[in-house]
């Protein structure tokens, strides 16, 4: 068992936290498989339905042309409303008009004591369950025909508002055994569990078929990266490691218990831009449509949505859906005027985290803040890169990498530690960086290109 404990680090202190038990929202007349910036955006499809079509809970809607057999599955019984596509035609989701009655693609309930690897493959590949699954390095969707040397459990949350692993299990405790035992069947290897020290969670205490490991300390101590660095670190092009979060369990869980998978999940809806009694916990479906989820609940003004928490999430529409991956749906006002002279100013009321500002001194602003979309300024050359490393724990030159990757030298980055890392860990550099860089942009395209060239 290891302890891992994070110093380097920053919990933002956004306002509007949700509070309470989970509320159930009703049924959407409408759900999305959302494909949106949820480690999809390398995955080339072969369409298997069309706008009109009549499918059911658990029909594949399309395959992955690069791993035959990997189905992504419909988390709706209804018609296929709308198909669509971004940039270069990439899909971006496929939307489901919701039948009163729903219908469920008939599969048989799995024992695993009775099953071999090769059939278990097949089924999960069949009933869409490798989507759940990721891969390092370059973070991509795992590949059933190259086994990990280890597996990581995420059961930590540390991003804004996001909800609790343990929130995720409750009501599901079967579902959760029985995922990592089909874990265990499906692999042979190490599978560490990663939870937060001081969990009164018994699911997670008890747990089986893994190797327990605990973490404290800031965000983004809920990052996997932080995770297998400290206990199986990544070092070179063929090292493999699959990773999960506590939804893609459940969801293995499941689908061996019931043969379907689990169509719920806790999403929080908070931020500033909420109403104070409207910030909560909220039981959604998969792919629930974001018009549902901020109903009633926004303060007048201009705002914009976030679909994920607010360091990693995206900008999304009333009439899109919540992402694949998320358990978060946010709303920050966006200014409608610039304010006048802030450079002028000693910034009494404005945030810092790196001590810019006189409320880094002042006691009374040690409070939670009202953000908003405003940048505080443009993007500019690189003034203070050293800042990066006084808030990112992985043992990496996170400057120098964002340099070698710039130049596309991806021999060099390797060396800074290209592999150890995905965008998201470079998503609270990019919050405190005053040069206003999109350094996650920087290395999502770095890990593709990178892959292209060795492995692609």
């Amino acid at each position: 068992m290891v302890h891992i404990k994070v110093k380097r680090g920053l919990n933002i202190p956004i306002e509007g936290e949700p509070k309470g038990e989970p509320v159930l929202l009703k049924n959407p007349t409408e759900v999305a498989f959302n494909f949106n910036f949820s480690g999809f955006e390398t995955v080339k499809f072969h369409m298997l339905v069309q706008p009109g079509d009549r499918v059911k809970i658990g029909q594949p809607l399309c395959e992955d042309r690069e791993v035959i057999g990997r189905n992504y599955v419909s988390p709706a019984s209804g018609v296929v409303q709308e198909i669509k596509r971004g940039e270069k035609r990439r899909l971006s989701a496929i939307v489901i008009k919701v039948d009163g009655q729903e219908e469920m693609v008939e599969r048989a309930k799995i024992d695993l004591t009775d099953i071999s690897r090769a059939d278990l493959v097949q089924k999960l590949l069949e009933g869409g369950l490798f989507s759940h699954i990721r891969v390092r390095p370059f973070y991509r969707l795992a590949n059933p025909k190259i086994p990990p040397r280890s597996i990581f459990i995420k059961a930590i949350e540390t991003g804004p508002f996001v909800p609790e692993a343990e929130m995720q299990i409750v009501g599901k405790e079967e579902e959760f055994s029985l995922g990592l035992e089909a874990l265990a069947k499906l692999v042979d290897c190490p599978i560490h569990l990663v939870y937060k020290k001081g969990t009164a969670s018994q699911p997670l205490l008890q747990a089986k078929h893994v190797i327990h490991h605990t973490v404290e300390g800031p965000h983004p101590a809920g990052n996997v990266s932080v995770h297998i660095q400290a206990i199986d670190p990544i070092k070179s092009l063929s090292d493999t490691v699959w990773t999960l979060n506590i939804l893609g369990v459940l969801h293995l869980g499941s689908f061996i218990r019931h043969g379907k998978l689990a169509l719920d999940r806790i999403v929080s809806v908070a931020g500033p831009a909420i109403l104070p009694e409207k910030r909560a916990y909220l039981r959604a479906r998969f792919g629930h449509p974001v018009r549902d989820i901020f109903e009633g609940r926004v303060a007048q003004g201009l705002v914009r949505y976030v679909s994920g928490d607010f360091l990693t999430g995206d900008a999304v529409e009333l009439d899109d859906f919540v992402g694949f991956s998320h358990t978060t749906c946010g709303a920050l006002f966006e200014p409608e005027k610039r304010e006048f002279l802030p450079f002028m100013r000693l910034g009494a009321d404005q945030y810092t985290a790196t001590g810019a500002y006189l409320s880094h001194f002042l006691s009374w602003m040690k409070k939670k803040i009202p953000f908003t979309t405003s940048l505080h300024g443009q993007r500019r050359a690189f003034m203070d890169g050293l800042l990066y490393e006084k808030f990112m724990p992985l043992d990496i030159l996170p400057l120098q990498l964002i340099r070698a990757c710039l130049a596309e030298d991806y021999e060099l980055a390797q060396q800074y530690g290209l592999l150890e890392v995905v965008p998201e860990d470079f998503a609270l550099c990019e919050f405190v960086d005053p040069s206003k860089i999109e350094l996650m942009d920087i290395i999502r395209t770095a890990l593709r290109r990178y892959y292209k060239d060795q492995l692609g």
